[in-house]
């Protein structure tokens, strides 16, 4: 279990510390204060679980490319002895492929670097049978829509941090969905910037105070 000390003046305070540390949501975590002063409060703040079934959309006809995606990822599976249901997400563009069952949190894995190696490997072997610049989304029990929450708050916090600060953060590198995420969460924010440096797969994201425009 990953975990982090927090330093603060309040609890919120060094809570917040460990989350950035962390690059995790509060929901996520268990926090327990270690000691507790006029001047300073100090927390561990461990990461719990995150694999916790959620429903997943079934049940509507889908076309030729994304059976042969949800068939093809079914046979993976099977191949690697994971016993889950394969099903395509109503509605979804582009292709999103939805694996559910019970303790998935291993194909899912740490900040979902084994989900992204999956998708990797099913867009190679669906590749053929799509059009140039076409790609499917392979999601595990809505882990997608979980993580860019989480990183929303993150990007929230960061940017209190720099208000408080006026120092940039850099962020723990991240997938591409999740930059964009943090990007969308701060584009409105008139007193920090965000953008994006390095090269996949360490590719981070700077949130640093805004510069005030010239006269």
């Amino acid at each position: 279990m990953k975990s982090s000390i927090g330093r603060g003046r309040t609890l919120d305070e060094a809570v917040d510390a460990a989350l950035i540390e962390l690059q995790e949501s509060r929901r996520n975590v268990d926090v327990k204060i270690l000691s507790e002063t006029a001047e300073e409060t100090v927390v561990e703040v461990a990461v719990i679980d995150q694999s916790a079934p959620v429903a997943s959309a079934a049940g509507a006809p889908v076309n030729g490319k994304a059976e042969i995606a949800r068939t093809l990822v079914e046979g993976l599976l099977k191949h690697m002895g994971v016993r889950a249901q394969v099903s395509v997400r109503v509605g979804a563009e582009p292709i999103t492929l939805d694996i559910s069952g019970r303790d998935l949190g291993a194909l899912i894995g740490w900040r979902g670097e084994t989900l992204r190696a999956l998708q990797a490997v099913t867009n190679v072997m669906v590749g053929k049978h799509l059009e140039e610049g076409e790609r499917v989304i392979v999601d595990v029990e809505r882990y997608r829509q979980r993580r860019e929450h989480t990183v929303r708050e993150i990007a929230m916090r960061a940017a209190r941090q720099v208000k408080m600060t006026g120092d940039a953060i850099t962020l723990d590198a991240m997938q591409p969905f999740e930059r964009r995420a943090i990007h969308l969460a701060l584009e409105g924010d008139p007193d920090v910037t965000s953008s994006s440096i390095g090269e996949e797969p360490e590719r981070r994201v700077v949130v640093g105070p805004r510069k005030p425009a010239d006269g």
